[in-house]
C-alpha cells in the first residue's frame, strides 16, 4: 500500500440513506488510505423523518456497496452528544475504546469546512471533498428521502444500485416512516 497518502482515514456521516456523494467520499478514502473508518452517527434515533433508517441497515448498505474491500473498511455506529465543541475528541476517544488494535486516524474526510471544524485542532490532516462540487450532481439525504416518500423514482439516480432493493423493502415494511 505504498501508494496511499495516509495510514487511516476517518469520516463521520449519517447515511440516511447512503448516496452517491457518500460513495464518492468513501472511494476517495479507499484510494488515499491504508485503512478506512466510516462512523455512522445518530444511532440513538431511527424511524423519524430525519433519521428513518436504523443503524444496522445503514451499516449493511455500506458493506454491500464496498464488499470488495474486506477489512480495509470498518463501519461503526455511535450516539450523538449535545456538545459540539467536544465532538472531535469524543469521536477519537470512542474509536480508541472500540478499536484498540486499529491505527488511530491520521486524516479526517469531510464534505464541507463546517463538517471538518470539529477535527481541525486534533488531527493534522483534513481533506475536504466539497459536497457542492459543481461538476458532481447535487445530492442530499433529505432530497432522497423526500423523493422516496412521494414515490419519485429518480431517487435511484442518486443511490447505488446495489442498495435499491434494500430501500424498497424497508419502505414496504415501514410504511409510516417514509
Amino acid at each position: 500500500m505504498a501508494n496511499t497518502k495516509f495510514r487511516c482515514g476517518l469520516a463521520v456521516m449519517r447515511a440516511q440513506p447512503l448516496h452517491i456523494g457518500h460513495v464518492k467520499l468513501i472511494n476517495r478514502m479507499l484510494n488515499e488510505c491504508e485503512k478506512v473508518i466510516v462512523l455512522l452517527g445518530s444511532v440513538q434515533e431511527q424511524g423519524t423523518e430525519r433519521n428513518p433508517y436504523p443503524y444496522i441497515l445503514r451499516k449493511q448498505m455500506i458493506q454491500k456497496v464496498f464488499a470488495n474491500y474486506g477489512d480495509k473498511i470498518t463501519v461503526l455506529g455511535m450516539f450523538d452528544i449535545n456538545n459540539p465543541t467536544q465532538w472531535g475528541a469524543f469521536v477519537l476517544d470512542f474509536l480508541q475504546e472500540s478499536l484498540p488494535n486499529h491505527p488511530r486516524p491520521d486524516v479526517y474526510y469531510a464534505g464541507s469546512e463546517y463538517d471538518a471544524q470539529w477535527f481541525r485542532n486534533i488531527l493534522d490532516n483534513i481533506v475536504i471533498d466539497d459536497r457542492v462540487d459543481y461538476s458532481f450532481p447535487y445530492v442530499s439525504g433529505s432530497m432522497i428521502r423526500d423523493m422516496i416518500k412521494i414515490g419519485d423514482k429518480r431517487w435511484k439516480d442518486f443511490v447505488p444500485q446495489e442498495i435499491h432493493q434494500m430501500l424498497e423493502d424497508y419502505k414496504k415494511l415501514n410504511k409510516g416512516v417514509l
